[in-house]
């Protein structure tokens, strides 16, 4: 076995940066050697470097809490230095826990396969896909225990077993008995597992997949990876190649402009419709405003409502105190609170998250008589949601800043690469018809002949269409006082449960070109391609962002042809 000095040097052989000076840096490289070589990790990291060393040809962006180390900054492993962007370590690597640290590697979506086979070739019979177990459920063991007694065809959403002639007692039993159980087996997402030696090609199945899944890997304790598929950054590559994200200009004016307008349309990861509004309420003027954006929309932990009022202080006061933006303030925060090292609070904020009642309850007697005990309670409680912690959203946050500045400079390559590589929340027509307002025949971008000079037909057939202007007949308009009649296709679209425990329906309509209404509904609304929303609406304006808000009972859906006729 190598000896510490050994070990140590093998992995400054490896560093792709010079360490940079100055006491903080020097005392964190020393903090990390330690804690690597006593948890045995020193093989882990430099199996890491050789599988990037690999794809050096693939552009990587290394995501989650890996990003916390100065190692993983200093061996290329990762692009972000946590001494610059203030991150702990003890989310990554923590002397307290005895499991592996996680390292996941995104790469171009139409690279992943490639990346996963040079493993595959490199280590042969000592690598392998990982599994992934789908286990029955409630609603799964319903239709498969229906099914074990006869229903046939198609079943509803809603299984009823006296409706569908099958014995009730009996489908019950057999439910139970399914609950918990594997249904299928089918591929992890990234996940890679790299053994120590050979195995049996028993072991293997023809796809090189192993028939362990990510928790069996890691209860036997062997290196696991995940390369992971990730559409934005094969966009990104598309249009500029040879720059890095945080290669980036942290501060622009003409990306701040667009992000503060919403303009993010195409922006993968950071388009939707809750990013839209939040990018014109914080009007970020940096990178930095990028990353706190993506941490707050993004599953974060905090729940729905705790994280709407947190949103209407910001938005607001400009500054929350004691917030949980990232995990990582939840350790800073039982740091402070019960004068304890990071890591033993990131062991509480981890039984948090993982609902470790016996340490909860330890983490609250330390607590003692704190004046705000039952809020610190329900804080912490919120962190069984999934969170992001810092290191993950810099890169989020990074990535989309730069897609972002990209659509400022260069929005003809934009869509082109838009087109190739996102596949967003909006329907197609919405990218196509961007990259037609960019400057692009569609044509040239490989649609072909068959977009017919009529524009409805065009959209009915083929979800895009090459003349000039919208689609005809679409718009809003105000009626009188704060009412507004509007008509469109529906561009975005998603049913939430509100707190009243109703849906209520959230539309994005394409009313122009490159006009979008939103609103909100009090009911679903069913429709189909090719169909228009009109109806009237309230306007309402919050935080730089407007909004419709509409009653099912005053909403018309019909045909486009039909509208057009009429």
């Amino acid at each position: 076995m190598a000896t510490e000095l050994e070990q140590i040097q093998a992995l400054l052989d490896e560093f792709r940066r010079p360490v940079p000076t100055g006491d903080e840096y020097q005392d964190r490289l020393a903090e990390e050697f330690e804690i690597i070589i006593q948890q045995r990790f020193t093989d882990y990291f430099l199996k890491i470097r050789k599988i990037l060393d690999l794809n050096e040809d693939i552009p990587h962006m290394t995501r989650g809490s890996a990003g916390s180390s100065l190692v993983c900054y200093l061996m290329g492993i990762t692009d972000v230095d946590p001494i610059e962007w203030k991150i702990p370590l003890a989310r990554f690597l923590n002397p307290n826990r005895d499991d592996l640290p996680d390292v996941d590697i995104d790469v171009p979506h139409h690279k992943q396969e490639l990346a996963m086979q040079r493993i595959f070739d490199t280590w042969p019979q000592a690598s392998a896909r990982i599994s992934n177990y789908v286990m029955y459920k409630e609603k799964s063991a319903r239709r498969e225990a229906a099914r074990r007694l006869g229903a046939k065809g198609r079943l509803p959403k809603e299984i009823d077993y006296e409706k569908l002639g099958v014995d009730a007692k009996e489908a019950a039993r057999i439910e139970k008995k399914l609950m918990g159980k594997k249904r299928c087996i089918s591929k992890h997402c990234g996940g890679v597992v790299v053994f120590d030696r050979q195995l049996p090609k028993s072991l293997f199945r023809e796809d090189n997949l192993i028939l362990l899944d990510k928790n069996e890997i890691e209860d036997l304790e062997h290196l696991k990876v995940d390369i992971l598929a990730n559409r934005g950054l094969s966009q990104l590559m598309e249009i500029e190649p040879d720059m890095m994200l945080h290669e980036y200009p942290k501060t622009d004016d003409a990306t701040a402009d667009l992000l503060s307008r919403g303009d993010v349309l195409g922006v993968t990861q950071g388009e939707s419709p809750a990013m839209r509004r939040l990018f014109r309420a914080i009007q970020p003027t940096s990178v930095e405003d990028c990353v706190f954006a993506t941490a707050l929309v993004r599953p974060v932990a905090m729940e729905g409502r705790r994280k709407a009022a947190w949103f209407r202080d910001w938005t607001e006061k400009g500054v929350v105190d004691n917030a949980i933006v990232y995990e990582d303030d939840a350790i800073n925060k039982i740091m402070r609170l019960i004068g304890i090292n990071a890591y033993e609070a990131d062991m509480y904020r981890r039984a948090f998250a993982k609902k470790n009642e016996e340490k909860m309850m330890e983490f609250m007697t330390r607590l003692g008589d704190h004046p705000d005990k039952h809020d610190i309670y329900d804080q912490m409680l919120c962190l069984s949601g999934f969170g992001l912690c810092r290191a993950h959203a810099v890169n989020l946050g990074r990535l989309i800043w730069a897609l972002a500045y990209q659509k400022a400079h260069n929005p003809k390559q934009f869509w082109r690469a838009c087109l190739k590589h996102c596949q967003g929340s909006y329907a197609r027509w919405v990218y196509r018809n961007e990259a037609k307002r960019a400057g692009w025949d569609l044509r040239e971008l490989g649609f072909g002949n068959w977009i017919t000079e009529d524009p409805v037909q065009s959209y009915l057939e083929n979800d895009a269409w090459n003349s000039p202007g919208f689609l005809p007949g679409m718009g809003i308009e105000k009626l009188y006082l704060d009412r507004f009649q509007f008509a469109g296709i529906v561009a975005n679209s998603r049913v939430f449960k509100s707190d009243s425990k109703n849906y209520i329906h959230f539309i994005t309509l394409g009313v122009g070109e490159g006009r979008y209404v939103d609103l909100i509904v009090d009911r679903p609304v069913k429709y189909g391609k090719g169909t228009v929303i009109q109806g009237e609406g309230e306007l309402h304006s919050r935080d730089n962002s407007e909004y419709l808000k509409v009653k099912r009972k005053s909403v018309k859906v019909q045909s486009i042809t039909d509208y057009i006729q009429i």
